[in-house]
């Protein structure tokens, strides 16, 4: 991989033109390796930005995507911190700890490091290894892999960091999400600090900046990881950004979902061959609900979608600074969602409703998306945003796992890649700590300390065109999290969905025929699904996994918009 690697430098010490044939030089530095920019949203939908077919204004991402290109067949983890723990290590979660999150451990969990809910202190990051090569590291946002000191990013490789340790908050104060966190927990350099005003993505993109231009006359490449907390509930966002989006959804999720669908076809992000399917039984037909429900779904909608469009906003500002820096030609850039759509409307919930009754929030029609309003997006608009995808956030469906992905690989004269180039092979979270070692010609600081190294491939000759995929058609490549698992290789997908969704029986797909999971080849491709179980056994066996008891019910239970109704 180094003659990769050193071909990319080589063409990264050039001015990204839009003319490929200029070439002007930028000024060398004793370190000319790239910088490495890793940003993440949080529970955003495959389906939501321009560049993947959604109708949310994102100029800077879908720029970003025109320069470099689409990933559509990378898959993380359904849920957010063990997505984020896989991430920074490129070790399973049972391995780094986080085989369930901190939330969520059931007795069953107890003992066992490899469910602790943490990222443990057997795994190195990506921010440590790459700091030992010579790179200044920086994080900016949501942590949500520990709350003790030696926890912390700080602790974990990040010199300059800005941290919201807890899995999510009120985006405008320190507000916690429930009455577990009812206060947010912030982190600089490790201290306990207090949260600036604003709205978080905002908060997070300035944190960043300003320790970026702090360290601007250092000659070392740096490594930035900017993770925000938008899109995730609650849905709050700037009021002047809600009004752009205020109409948008007043046809509902039908209509919306159906454009989006043909816009993706169109763009050629999905087959031409791919059909819709069904709305969730689950989700009336928007023209059955009444009128006061149709205005706050479509308010509902609205915020959502400001909430994305500020965070575009806020990647702007971070690619404008580089670029005004004079520092975005040489850097590397990687844009990505943690898991899918979040579908769970809690306020229903016996622990929300004592939460939401404590802070008196106000979810009235004109004042939703304050930061005293604290609403969800909830099943209909979860399957607008995983548009032709089955299911969503927290199962190993394509709806849950699938992340709209950009990676900004400036093309090198050998490359075999076009700008805006769109790639459909199966790539997933356990390759971006390889890809970036690689980039970084880092990969000898792995052999110090490491308990378990990671296990994924780098991505980087895929990336510029130099291998046809990141894994052989005989490759497996396995997941588990709360009980359902999922294995991939090749076209195929052999899929495992707990009660209430399904009984543990595996289904076998062929994605490329049949990329939205609606029919289960199982039957069909025996001796497929029998190769791909076996690997999977040999996977639990080597990561630890544990069978979750038949009496625990799969986490979490199953959303039902006309159950929430009914109960209003």
């Amino acid at each position: 991989m180094k003659t990769i690697t050193f071909a990319l430098i080589a063409f990264l010490l050039l001015s990204a033109c839009s003319d490929r044939e200029q070439t002007t030089p930028i000024a060398a530095t004793p370190d000319s390796r790239p910088n490495i920019i890793l940003i993440v949203a949080d529970d955003l939908g495959y389906g939501d930005l321009g560049a993947f077919g959604g109708e949310i204004n994102t100029p800077n991402l879908d720029s970003l995507a025109n320069e470099g290109v689409r990933l559509t067949g990378f898959h993380t983890l359904s849920s957010c911190s063990p997505t984020r723990s896989i991430l920074l290590t490129g070790v399973d979660n049972h391995l780094n700890g986080m085989g369930t999150m901190l939330e969520d451990r059931l007795p069953h969990h107890e003992g066992l490091p490899g469910y602790a809910g943490v990222l443990g202190d057997n795994v190195v990051t990506v921010a440590r290894l790459l700091q030992r090569a010579g790179y200044k590291t920086f994080m900016s946002g949501k942590w949500h892999l520990g709350y003790e000191d030696h926890q912390t990013p700080h602790a974990r490789g990040f010199e300059q960091t800005f941290a919201l340790l807890n899995g999510g908050g009120n985006h405008f104060s320190d507000d916690g999400n429930n009455l577990r966190n009812l206060k947010s927990s912030y982190r600089r350099n490790g201290l306990p600090t207090m949260r600036p005003g604003g709205f978080s993505s905002d908060v997070f993109t300035d944190q960043l900046i300003k320790n970026l231009a702090a360290a601007e006359d250092t000659d070392q490449p740096f490594f930035a990881y900017l993770a925000f907390t938008a899109p995730h509930w609650p849905l709050q966002a700037p009021r002047e950004t809600i009004t752009r989006y205020l109409g948008t959804y007043d046809e509902g999720w039908d209509a919306i979902r159906e454009r989006r669908f043909l816009r993706m076809k169109s763009m050629g992000l999905i087959p031409a061959h791919t059909s819709l399917p069904a709305r969730i039984a689950e989700v009336p037909a928007w023209d059955i609900l009444s009128t006061t429900e149709r205005k706050n779904e479509a308010r509902k909608m609205a915020v959502y979608a400001a909430m994305v469009d500020n965070l575009d906003a806020n990647v702007g500002r971070l690619l404008q600074y580089l670029k005004d820096s004079q520092q975005y030609d040489n850097s590397l850039i990687i844009f990505m969602s943690d898991n899918g759509a979040d579908p769970y409307d809690r306020s229903q919930r016996p622990a929300y409703r004592s939460f939401f009754a404590d802070k008196a929030y106000d979810n009235s029609l004109e004042n939703m998306g304050a930061g005293n309003s604290y609403t969800f997006a909830g099943l209909g608009w979860a399957q607008v945003s995983s548009v032709h995808q089955s299911h969503y956030k927290f199962l190993p469906s394509e709806g849950g796992t699938r992340s709209p992905t950009i990676v900004r690989v400036p093309v090198t004269e050998n490359s075999q890649r076009q700008k805006g180039e769109t790639l459909n092979g199966f790539a997933s979270i356990l390759d971006i700590t390889p890809t970036l070692l690689d980039v970084a010609d880092a990969g000898d600081q792995q052999n110090k300390d490491l308990t378990y190294k990671p296990s994924g491939k780098s991505m980087l000759a895929y990336l510029s065109g130099e291998e046809p995929a990141v894994y052989g058609a005989t490759e497996p490549v396995s997941f588990e999290l709360f009980g359902h698992g999922a294995v991939y290789m090749g076209p195929w997908k052999a899929m495992r969905l707990r009660a209430p969704w399904r009984d543990s029986h595996w289904a076998l797909y062929n994605l490329e025929q049949d990329p939205s999971e609606q029919k289960d080849l199982a039957q069909v491709e025996p001796e497929i699904l029998d190769t791909m179980l076996q690997a999977f056994a040999e996977y639990e066996v080597s990561n630890g996994v544990i069978a979750e008891p038949a009496d625990v019910t799969a986490y979490p239970s199953k959303p039902n918009y006309i159950e929430l109704k009914n109960n209003r």
